[in-house]
């Protein structure tokens, strides 16, 4: 059984009077997930555990993108330099690791068409229902055909629905057949989850790639463990733009 691991960066709303120079919120939405075969995820996990012990973290100390790049939490009292580090090597360790692939879903909402029903303008939704696609697909080459979805429940209502909208796409979508993934969406908090702490940090050096630009070494370092397609592209397959 495979897993996918997913988090969220950005907010899905718009400006009310359509005035993006105005506008507060983000003007990207990215969703990410980290793939893993259950029979890797033990190994991985024990490499993870190591690797925060070695750096002066507790086993169960979270790792949140946010909190290391701003010494809150388990980085408090940390210079920058130390943290800047840690996310480099973390980044890197993901990068080497064979056994992770990532997909990323890049939503630039000033491009989308809001006359459009919600399935296509809600940029939670349509980047949720982008990421089922390539991870079915990925499923879909593999020995193991089958996975499961894994969210961190930041947002009861909204993943709720999310879980409704799974079971929609998976009756109903065309790029869904055959189907790989198993029922419904699953939940695990992040300070439970080391996958989902990974994750996290994933998503993040994801959207601010997508934002910002500028191909920083974190980005570089994971970039590797994008999925990529027969003829060895990442565009479209690990990595997919939209509209």
């Amino acid at each position: 059984m495979h897993m996918i691991f997913v988090d969220e960066s950005g907010d899905p709303g718009y400006p009310s009077n359509g005035n993006w120079s105005q506008f507060g919120g983000s003007l990207h939405f990215v969703r990410l997930g980290v793939i893993i075969h259950g029979w890797k995820w033990k190994a991985w996990n024990q490499r993870l555990l190591d690797f925060k012990r070695k750096r002066g973290l507790t086993w169960d100390a979270e790792i949140k993108a946010s909190d290391i790049r701003s010494g809150k939490k388990a980085f408090v009292g940390w210079d920058r330099q130390r943290r800047e580090r840690f996310l480099h090597d973390l980044s890197e360790l993901i990068g080497v690791t064979q056994d992770i692939t990532l997909i990323g879903i890049d939503i630039d909402k000033k491009k989308v068409n809001l006359t459009r029903s919600d399935r296509f303008k809600r940029p939670e939704v349509r980047s949720f229902e982008l990421l089922l696609e390539r991870y079915n697909l990925f499923l879909s080459g593999q020995n193991d055909k089958s996975g499961i979805v894994v969210l961190d429940p930041t947002k009861e209502n909204r993943d709720d629905n999310l879980r409704y909208f799974q079971s929609f796409l998976q009756a109903q979508s065309p790029y869904l057949q055959p189907l790989h993934i198993v029922e419904s969406t699953f939940f695990a908090k992040s300070h439970t989850s080391n996958m989902i702490q990974v994750s996290d940090v994933c998503t993040n050096i994801f959207y601010r790639e997508m934002v910002r630009g500028g191909n920083s070494k974190e980005y570089k370092a994971i970039y590797p463990r994008f999925r990529r397609g027969e003829n060895g592209r990442v565009t479209g397959c690990g990595i997919k733009k939209w509209p």
